[in-house]
């Protein structure tokens, strides 16, 4: 599996996914998105001394980060972290490893990532205090730009969900607490990632791809032959640095959810754009 993981598993391209770019209701505002990341968590036995650092809210897990395409393709797995532990601390260890270990994220290119993580430099989180889930959207129309953002943001996010849900329901495996040495079972899920990747590019028709299962957490090749572009996060920098980093990355979002909202009331709402609800 390892043999097959560089060709099977690719670090998301520079480029619009045709997923994004074919639908009116993501493309142009999310133009610059490359894919989806999220934590799952993964059942682990553990030697007594060390369940203690691996016991989180769902038991005694490993806690694995993972990014996705729309296309449900894995193109990032960071495996083997502690069930308890935060998962914006594993997302900064995967930014800190160095090429081709760690995640790639490009100059002025962003990742969707639930509000677990912070809107910053390469990945948008939704808006806090703000209706999110698609459940609590049935039957409403959105009041405001965060809203609608809201709504669009998690209608594209559901899919790592269901990605997660279909590598469950698949691998069995992951599920049944596997009496292995832990870094077998870190590779364990390497491996498992890997063959639905090899599953959804040889046969992207498969039925068990094209389910909608999600699981409730609270042949030709891609190749990544420029990395001139790929935000290097190893470099030191300061606290103001970083605020200010974030200020422009959160008034980019501010910029993406007016545009989404004066094009979605002039198809709806014949052009007027008076909002309610905003704090």
């Amino acid at each position: 599996m390892n043999g097959l993981r560089d060709r099977y598993m690719k670090q998301a391209p520079n480029e619009v996914p045709a997923e994004i770019a074919n639908n009116p209701n993501y493309f142009p505002y999310f133009k610059d998105y490359i894919g989806m990341i999220d934590g799952t968590h993964v059942d682990a036995v553990l030697p007594s001394n060390l369940v203690a650092r691996f016991r989180g809210r769902k038991g005694v897990t490993q806690n694995v980060l993972a990014a996705c395409t729309p296309n449900k393709l894995f193109t990032y797995v960071l495996a083997g972290w502690e069930g308890a532990a935060n998962d914006y601390r594993i997302l900064q260890d995967a930014l800190s490893r160095p090429q081709p270990y760690g995640l790639r994220v490009y100059d002025g290119k962003y990742y969707l990532c639930d509000a677990r993580y912070t809107t910053m430099s390469g990945f948008i989180s939704p808006y806090r205090g703000v209706r999110y889930h698609l459940k609590e959207h049935t039957g409403r129309t959105p009041k405001n730009r965060k809203e609608l953002f809201n709504l669009r943001y998690s209608s594209l996010r559901s899919k790592i969900e269901c990605t997660f849900g279909i590598l469950k329901n698949q691998f069995k495996i992951l599920s049944v607490k596997p009496n292995y040495p832990f870094p077998t079972q870190v590779d364990i899920v390497l491996a498992c990632t890997v063959l639905h990747n090899f599953i959804a590019i040889e046969d992207p028709d498969n039925d068990i791809l094209n389910e909608n299962v999600e699981i409730d957490e609270d042949n030709g090749e891609v190749t990544n032959e420029d990395d001139s572009s790929v935000v290097d996060y190893t470099q030191t920098r300061t606290q103001r640095e970083d605020q200010d980093e974030r200020n422009e990355w959160n008034e980019l979002r501010d910029q993406i959810a007016w545009v989404m909202l004066v094009d979605y009331c002039a198809k709806y709402n014949g052009g007027n754009t008076i909002e309610s609800g905003l704090a």
